[in-house]
């Protein structure tokens, strides 16, 4: 499901920024795991509120994925920017935390939750799609959601968790109007 949400037509000699896409990461039936969908609606309200008081935002598509490795490489094709929303689970964080940071300066904890043989993590296939020429974006940012449920069944977040999103959503925002965190 891919949400566009255009804005306002830009002219010719005015700076155009690229085609950028937010990415909602997760499975919104597994509890915490869900919190990047959550925020990519937050976000897609946040953009249209902008839009409608007049601040000028990017034109933007935002998706909701529930995938990763080689498939997630895929959909990042012929972006030149992506955000990526998703629940973390790093050692000694409090719950609900929001961090947001280049995705290069993640570590790559993907490679040992693979869920086929046959995949690889998001890093790998960023590397082989680069190596075999694919338009793949120049800048890939992370805003993660520290989690704890994210395996247990129901569409329900933890209250750190839901009381996060927000907080999360204005880092996306801030990200798309060029603003760094």
């Amino acid at each position: 499901m891919v949400d566009r949400v255009p804005g306002p037509p830009q002219p010719r000699t005015q700076f155009v920024r690229g085609r950028t896409i937010v990415i909602g990461l997760g499975n919104p039936i597994l509890g915490d795991d869900g919190v990047g969908w959550r925020v990519a609606d937050e976000v897609e309200a946040l953009v249209r509120a902008a839009r409608l008081a007049g601040r000028p935002m990017p034109d933007i598509d935002i998706e909701r994925l529930g995938v990763g490795g080689l498939r997630l490489m895929e959909c990042l094709t012929g972006y030149e920017t992506a955000i990526l929303v998703d629940a973390a689970e790093f050692p000694d964080r409090p719950i609900g935390e929001v961090r947001s940071c280049s995705f290069d300066d993640l570590a790559d904890y993907a490679a040992g939750h693979l869920d086929s043989a046959h995949d690889s993590s998001l890093r790998t296939a960023l590397a082989l799609g680069r190596g075999l020429g694919a338009a793949l974006p120049s800048r890939i940012q992370a805003v993660t959601v520290q989690a704890h449920r994210t395996d247990e069944f129901g569409e329900e977040l933890s209250p750190e968790v839901s009381a996060a999103v927000p907080e999360a959503a204005r880092i996306v925002v801030d990200l798309l109007a060029g603003g760094s965190r």
